[in-house]
């Protein structure tokens, strides 16, 4: 059971319920996740804010920013995000075997160069606080100035909402269950 109560639109203030229809709007419904945060309406508008364009309008490869959230929430820990995000893996073309090797923390080790560029940039900037040079001009030369801003702003994102998600403990959507193990 989660620490906070899981919000409904109809236990919320005027101001609460704009955020709510705002969040809802730009996603399609207000998710448990969301529902959860929409405790502190503010502080959900605005990280529903970034996470939009997370989610929605960076142009990064769709492969990039999926390699970029995996391993952000499995650094986090993070059930839920790890769980909800790591099912369209497929979609853009990431194996099993990739997603395993995030999973078990054996990546980069194995992967294509272009996967390991982002995996290792997201491991070392959440890990080590910093990221190398080599590391920043591996990815550098592969998505540019404006793709590094992006990958930072992705794993950065969902590495909160992982975070945020475990401290509340907030359960997985109905019917799912987690697919990370320590």
């Amino acid at each position: 059971m989660a620490r906070v109560p899981i919000t409904t639109r109809e236990s919320m203030t005027p101001e609460g319920q704009k955020i709510w229809d705002e969040i809802e709007s730009s996603r399609g419904g207000v998710a448990r996740n969301y529902a959860a945060i929409l405790n502190n309406p503010q502080a959900a508008g605005s990280m529903a804010g970034l996470g939009g364009y997370a989610r929605f309008e960076t142009p990064l490869d769709p492969r990039i920013k999926t390699l970029a959230v995996l391993t952000a929430a499995r650094e986090a820990g993070g059930h839920y995000v790890w769980t909800v995000n790591q099912r369209g893996a497929k979609e853009v073309g990431l194996s099993d075997d990739i997603v395993a090797a995030i999973r078990e923390f054996r990546a980069p080790v194995g992967l294509e160069p272009a996967d390991a560029n982002v995996v290792q940039f997201v491991i070392e900037i959440l890990r080590q606080h910093r990221v190398s040079d080599a590391t920043y001009g591996a990815l550098k030369a592969q998505i540019g100035d404006a793709g590094i801003i992006d990958v930072l702003v992705v794993s950065g994102y969902y590495h909160t909402l992982a975070h945020t998600l475990q401290a509340l403990e907030v359960e997985l959507p109905d019917g799912m269950t987690s697919a990370l193990t320590y």
